[in-house]
């Protein structure tokens, strides 16, 4: 992660050089990017960048845990529901925003789809697998909030259904990252709607009638 110098450096300067970053990793990726031609885009010096970080890989993670952070405020959090149609209908919103937040920018795109490539052995690939145990905790909750207003199925262990819905997630991002360029508006559209009835088809107490997911 990044030396405690870059921290002390003003908003403006940090997203410049965050920006420029992700910019090349996305285009290229981490072995291919180049690091002088991210020091060029973000107007700083050679010396100024080892000053804020130890080395490119140093100055991905970075990158990468500045997405995160960005991305969970984009999307934020469900609204209060009360029944099993709020449920599903607040896990809808929740994908929406999802789909929203990483295909408005083709930077945000392109950098996610390096990211899902990233080796299990790497720092990078490590970095996702605990982001990934953070959101099958993160979607257990929601389950068991779920399971309180009849909208979840009880008759299986939370984590494991958890487990299995972070999975299809992981599935959808990867194909529609792959995807994304050529996906027609209204496909794009109804992504959302057909990410929840994958959801419900696992998850709902009734899941081939979904009858609450509708």
């Amino acid at each position: 992660m990044p030396l405690p110098r870059f921290a002390s450096l003003a908003p403006e300067r940090r997203a410049a050089i965050l920006g420029a970053a992700a910019e090349e990793f996305a285009r290229a990726g981490l072995e291919a990017a180049s690091y002088n031609r991210i020091i060029a885009r973000a107007g700083a010096s050679k010396g100024a960048m080892y000053y804020y970080f130890d080395n490119k890989e140093d100055l991905l993670l970075t990158v990468v845990a500045d997405l995160a952070e960005r991305s969970a405020a984009a999307i934020g959090e469900p609204d209060e529901f009360t029944d099993a149609a709020g449920f599903w209908r607040e896990l809808r919103a929740l994908c929406a925003r999802t789909v929203a937040f990483f295909l408005t920018d083709p930077v945000v795109a392109g950098l996610a789809k390096r990211v899902l490539a990233a080796s299990t052995e790497s720092a990078l690939g490590r970095a996702v697998a605990e982001h990934t145990r953070r959101l099958e905790r993160y979607t257990a909750d929601l389950l068991r909030a779920g399971q309180r207003v009849g909208a979840v199925r009880t008759d299986l262990p939370v984590e494991f259904l958890a487990h299995l819905l972070t999975g299809v997630g992981e599935a959808v991002d990867r194909w529609l990252f792959a995807r994304a360029e050529q996906l027609e508006p209204a496909e794009l559209a109804a992504l959302p709607d057909r990410c929840v009835d994958l959801f419900a088809r696992l998850a709902a107490p009734d899941p081939f009638t979904r009858n609450h997911a509708t």
